[in-house]
């Protein structure tokens, strides 16, 4: 299975971005469906901008959300070591280093670029325990899963066991992962304001905090906007205050400050804004 998606992806990032960029300028020309997805959600996103300034980072989103693909084939067929390689620096992370672990450690992702990518230098680190949307091919989802799973973290599918794993995992003092901006299934989320949108969020992982009082840091991957080199960013806002409240509503915003440092890395292709307090069925017709 390696060699399926070695074949996939034989060139090294930097080549295999060149041919990315061809398929995503052919992408963008025909208006697909990925764009338009990811032209409502930018819309919404951006509110304050014009016409000419939303299409650039249309533009500039798929041809990043290309070549993330790209990174998660290259991802999927090379040795963590040749991963590691590609990640030109790692900031604030200090943050991962010096919190105090007695009560387990959540750290708060989303999809920016390559999950994949992200998770083996999460892994490198240390063990983690994370939940994931199961891949609907058997055969592939079981190989994705061992994937994951190197240097001997723990990786469970978003369900009732999942979440107990989680749970479990943090009363150990262990790390867990999750990422929080999907759409969650019914009857397993709450209304909150996202990009000035009421949508269906996630409640795990301020659920789990409030259960646990376990410290939470975000953590991405992003480009840099002028030389395209790979980084890995940790952040926290909420850690060190005795006071902070880290809810729903908090969680949100921190992943739209995370989006914010660069929107083109951000995979917004997806139907974020599907399920709405208020229902609009039509915003993606």
């Amino acid at each position: 299975m390696r060699l399926f998606f070695y074949i996939l992806s034989p060139f090294n990032l930097r080549l295999g971005y060149f041919f990315c960029d061809l398929l995503s300028l052919i992408i963008f020309v025909l208006n697909t469906e990925m764009v338009k997805i990811s032209r409502i959600n930018i819309k919404i996103a951006n509110q304050g901008k014009n016409k000419n300034e939303i299409e650039d980072i249309v533009k500039r989103s798929i041809k990043e959300s290309i070549r993330s693909y790209y990174e998660t084939l290259f991802s999927l067929s090379r040795s963590q070591n040749t991963q590691n390689k590609k990640i030109f620096k790692v900031e604030n992370r200090y943050l991962f280093s010096q919190i105090n672990r007695d009560l387990g450690l959540i750290m708060l992702s989303m999809h920016n670029r390559s999950v994949d990518l992200l998770l083996n230098q999460l892994t490198n680190q240390e063990q983690i325990t994370a939940i994931f949307k199961p891949i609907k091919i058997g055969f592939l989802n079981d190989f994705v899963r061992k994937n994951r799973q190197r240097s001997g973290s723990k990786v469970f599918e978003t369900n009732l066991k999942g979440v107990k794993e989680l749970f479990s995992a943090l009363k150990k003092g262990e790390t867990i992962a999750m990422a929080a901006d999907q759409v969650p299934a019914r009857g397993m989320g709450i209304y909150e304001e996202f990009f000035g949108k009421n949508v269906y969020t996630t409640n795990l992982i301020p659920s789990l905090h409030a259960k646990t009082n376990a410290p939470i840091i975000s953590v991405a991957m992003h480009s840099d906007i002028t030389n395209g080199h790979l980084y890995i960013r940790y952040s926290s806002k909420y850690l060190y205050s005795d006071n902070a409240t880290f809810d729903a509503k908090a969680m949100n915003k921190e992943i739209e400050t995370m989006i914010n440092i660069n929107q083109a890395d951000y995979n917004w292709e997806y139907k974020r804004f599907r399920r709405q307090q208020t229902e609009d069925k039509n915003i993606y017709k």
